[in-house]
């Protein structure tokens, strides 16, 4: 009979404990212990503390650049960048261990992760940031959005969103909605060229 793969769990668990502990100081022997398996079983799945951590922040890139791809490419400049706003508030008030490993850690993937891992990582965010600060310049050129240095405004779309998991602990349909509304409506208000309407 094949064995049931615990690899999930293993991910799940390593997750929650660069998050409580920090990646640093997390160990394969915690992940192993709070994960119920023995050590050599644990590298079967990962050759390594370094692997579950680039696999994590791959994961976390890859799929905030999926979430732009689902904004209508019809749309005006500031109906893209809202729409894309609300996506991200939504996915980040999931509270998800691995979002929060994701901001805590990439600031410090130099000192973590290979040279070829980080140059790799750092190529998807470039393509992510491009989307966003493409989205504010295109804004700011049609007169939708105010005169801005993109490049500051875009770390600050950041450091809103990277705040939500540390904070935000309601799961429930109606607290979720409502803090989307709000906090979309929030980073809207400090973009759109005065007078253009309702964020």
């Amino acid at each position: 009979m094949p064995r049931i793969s615990r690899r999930d769990d293993v991910r799940a668990t390593a997750a929650r404990i660069f998050r409580e502990y920090g990646y640093s100081s997390a160990t394969m022997d915690l992940i192993a212990d709070a994960v119920g398996l023995n050590k050599g079983t644990l590298y079967h799945y990962y050759p390594s503390k370094s692997a579950i951590l680039y696999e994590l922040l791959s994961d976390q890139v890859d799929e905030t650049i999926a979430l732009a791809a689902r904004v209508s490419s019809d749309a005006r400049p500031y109906e893209r960048l809202r729409e894309l706003i609300r996506l991200q508030v939504e996915r980040v008030a999931g509270v998800s261990d691995e979002l929060a490993v994701f901001f805590h850690e990439i600031p410090w993937i130099e000192k973590n992760l290979s040279d070829e891992q980080v140059k790799d990582l750092r190529q998807r965010i470039d393509t992510y940031r491009d989307i966003t600060e493409g989205l504010l310049s295109e804004g700011a050129v049609a007169g939708e959005l105010r005169e801005m240095d993109v490049t500051m405004i875009q770390y600050s779309i950041i450091g809103v969103l990277a705040y939500v998991p540390e904070w935000f602990r309601l799961r429930s349909a109606e607290a979720t909605a409502e803090v989307v509304d709000e906090l979309s409506t929030f980073v809207m208000a400090g973009v759109l060229r005065s007078g253009l309407g309702s964020p």
